[in-house]
């Protein structure tokens, strides 16, 4: 196991932009959190997410909710 500290080392073995990364971390519940203002993860917790969400088994829907049509609405 190796730590990932702080969010530019996070993005860096993950290969994505840090909002990108901000919104895996929310939305598809990647392996990482803010502890006292640092980014912190682990690069065999990022490689099981990653294995996870290939195979399907770490698939979910997003957290973020979906904009209603106004359609409709008198």
């Amino acid at each position: 196991m190796a730590a990932l500290s702080g969010m530019k080392a996070i993005c860096g073995y993950m290969g994505r932009s840090e909002s990108t990364m901000l919104d895996i971390i929310r939305d598809l519940d990647f392996p990482a959190k803010k502890i006292k203002g640092i980014w912190e993860s682990d690069t065999e917790l990022a490689d099981r997410w990653r294995v996870g969400q290939i195979s399907g088994e770490g698939a979910k829907e997003s957290r973020t909710p979906e904009k209603k049509s106004k359609k409709g609405i008198a």
